[in-house]
């Protein structure tokens, strides 16, 4: 069993908001842990951290998160987590409208960045601060309670959920939904479509789209046994050809897909979700 690394489900009246709390546990290491890399999965993160805090790293970007509480936006590329000594993070996974319903500040000002929840709603901030961060059994029954007092769904809050099943609903196959059809089936006009993604989920369908798909085959490859090949799985994953899935695959985990390692990575324990179920 991993001692590092473990999840713990959302109770079932917040599935709709929550997928699932991930922990990091370094409490009594008296050094960093090595990095291991975190995959963009179309969901953002709430981070409750106590002790020494933790560094991101982006490959091009270093991010240095302190205790505190969080809000990480959507990530776009794979991120290596390194936790400092003596620190603990409790990871609220949250789906990509919940944000909406505590924070004003534009998604896309998250995208692959980390902001002190005290900046972004101080109210909800003062409410979650008192709560030991160092015990999940705790911190998880009062994050719930808090955070039903905030859920106030709103047209905002209907679309981006709404995008989503669409998004997904194809993600599998080659054809997949564009922002013309979301348009349409909206009534938006395309131009609005596309401002309301960047506003409010942070990053274009095309690249939600993208992210969702690699997320379903990195799921696979990680019980990968070579029984089919390399261009099979990606073609069951709706990547029409090698390069395609070669040039997915390398934008987002900046490797090829023949050197994967998932000990080199904090994969879901029990596999990846799937947006419409609530």
């Amino acid at each position: 069993m991993d001692v590092f690394y473990k999840e713990i489900a959302a109770a079932n009246h917040f599935n709709t908001f929550i997928q699932k709390f991930w922990i990091l546990n370094n409490s009594h290491n008296p050094f960093s842990t090595v990095p291991r890399y975190a995959l963009p999965n179309g969901c953002c993160t709430i981070a409750f951290i106590s002790g020494n805090g933790l560094t991101l790293d982006f490959g091009d970007r270093v991010i240095e998160v302190p205790a505190g509480i969080h809000l990480s936006g959507q990530i776009t590329k794979r991120a290596g987590i390194s936790v400092r000594p003596g620190a603990r993070a409790i990871m609220a996974q949250v789906k990509p409208w919940l944000p909406l319903m505590i924070t004003k500040v534009p998604m896309n000002e998250l995208v692959n960045n980390v902001l002190s929840l005290q900046h972004l709603n101080a109210d909800l901030y003062q409410r979650l601060a008192g709560i030991n961060f160092a015990d999940e059994h705790v911190l998880i029954p009062e994050f719930y309670k808090v955070l039903e007092a905030h859920i106030d769904t709103n047209a905002d809050y209907n679309f981006t959920r709404w995008a989503f099943s669409q998004l997904q609903m194809n993600v599998l196959t080659p054809a997949t939904t564009s922002i013309a059809d979301i348009a349409a089936a909206s009534g938006y006009s395309q131009r609005r479509v596309e401002q309301k993604f960047k506003e409010l989920i942070g990053l274009a369908p095309k690249e939600i789209q993208r992210i969702l798909k690699l997320r379903w085959l990195v799921d696979d490859l990680s019980n990968f046994t070579g029984d089919e090949s390399l261009s099979s799985l990606a073609y069951r994953h709706g990547f029409y050809d090698q390069s395609h899935f070669i040039k997915s695959y390398q934008r987002i985990l900046s490797d090829v897909p023949s050197s994967f390692n998932k000990e080199d990575y904090l994969l879901p324990i029990k596999g990846h979700f799937d947006f419409l179920q609530y």
